[in-house]
């Protein structure tokens, strides 16, 4: 975020926007002053409560305020555990996860997003951005359950029968948008692969490795994370063979690439985790990512990334909350800062 910050009027003006778009049902009118238990609340989520009362958004999401059995926003926080201190709920899922925001700022204007379910992650969009993309199927939150679809946007208010809207409940997910709603779009780059692959000695590098490389760039570094680049695989590789070899007994000695099944370095960490895959399996898809200090991730690097920064991976890195401006690796996603 930058001094770029929508001002309140703005923020009003999208809220208002945003209700524009939402049919109510049941339609009659709805006589009441917004309450929100005393708390400073974002101006665009006073908009579109003013017009359209609390209530369930899409089948899915229940907006809250005071003063509504069910919707009470005072009641909902303490029922659910916060992802942070200092967070204020405003809508909980019908799957059980919640939507936060996070006062970075004395001013609502500033403060960020954070949906807590399978971890946690916290997004640079004001309330009224976020609804939008979620109802239009743009955000792919990994902590979320409910996949990206377009959901109809319908809003049930409290003590009537909420129409299942649920849509796409089998539909992919991807690991890639899913890391992208976390750390923001990167700049698109191309890469000789046939070249790195010789170099490395392997007849395929991992598809994910290559498309995360393909969106994001040559340097991948999060958070004190920093997947090795294509250019330099074969070399560090190298530099790490050795300390790879001299792990484990001597009967039972790691084997290391480009003995047979061996590791591949791909990964280290700030804090001096190294990262490798297990290529015993013949389709390189389906290498597991191994900590050769703390154990085996069940999946590709993508999804490891993902499930560190929100904080369900193997705790290689600190996933929590706060105003990425006062980190040493900032992190604004799923848009660049503004």
């Amino acid at each position: 975020m930058s001094n770029d910050e929508p001002s309140a009027p703005d923020l009003a003006e999208a809220g208002r926007a945003l209700a524009e778009t939402i049919r109510v049902t049941p339609d009659d009118a709805l006589e009441w002053e917004p309450r929100f238990a005393g708390r400073d609340v974002p101006e665009d989520y006073i908009a579109l409560i003013s017009r359209t009362g609390p209530g369930t958004l899409a089948g899915a999401l229940r907006l809250l305020a005071s003063g509504f059995d069910g919707f009470d926003q005072e009641t909902e926080q303490r029922r659910h555990q916060a992802p942070h201190e200092e967070a204020l709920l405003w809508a909980v899922f019908g799957s059980g996860e919640t939507c936060w925001w996070l006062p970075i700022r004395p001013d609502p204007a500033e403060w960020l997003v954070v949906v807590a379910g399978e971890g946690h992650q916290q997004l640079n969009l004001t309330t009224a951005e976020f609804l939008d993309e979620w109802l239009d199927g743009r955000l792919d939150l990994p902590v979320l359950s409910l996949p990206p679809v377009r959901r109809e946007r319908v809003l049930t208010r409290p003590g009537h029968p909420v129409e299942d809207l649920a849509s796409g409940r089998s539909a992919a997910r991807d690991p890639l948008a899913q890391l992208q709603t976390i750390i923001g779009p990167g700049e698109a780059w191309a890469c000789d692969w046939e070249a790195v692959e010789r170099e490395v000695g392997v007849t395929r590098l991992p598809s994910d490795y290559k498309r995360l490389h393909e969106a994001q760039g040559p340097r991948v570094v999060l958070n004190g994370i920093f997947v090795c680049a294509p250019g330099e695989l074969a070399e560090h590789h190298d530099m790490h063979s050795g300390l790879l070899r001299s792990y484990g007994s001597s009967e039972d000695s790691m084997r290391v690439h480009p003995e047979p099944g061996g590791l591949l370095f791909c990964a280290s960490t700030e804090g001096r985790d190294i990262l490798c895959w297990d290529t015993a399996k013949p389709d390189p898809d389906e290498w597991p990512v191994v900590n050769i200090d703390s154990g085996v991730f069940h999946g590709n690097i993508t999804e490891l990334l993902v499930a560190e920064l929100t904080g369900t991976g193997l705790g290689m890195t600190d996933s929590s909350l706060g105003d990425p401006a006062t980190w040493a690796w900032p992190i604004w996603g799923p848009h660049r800062p503004r």
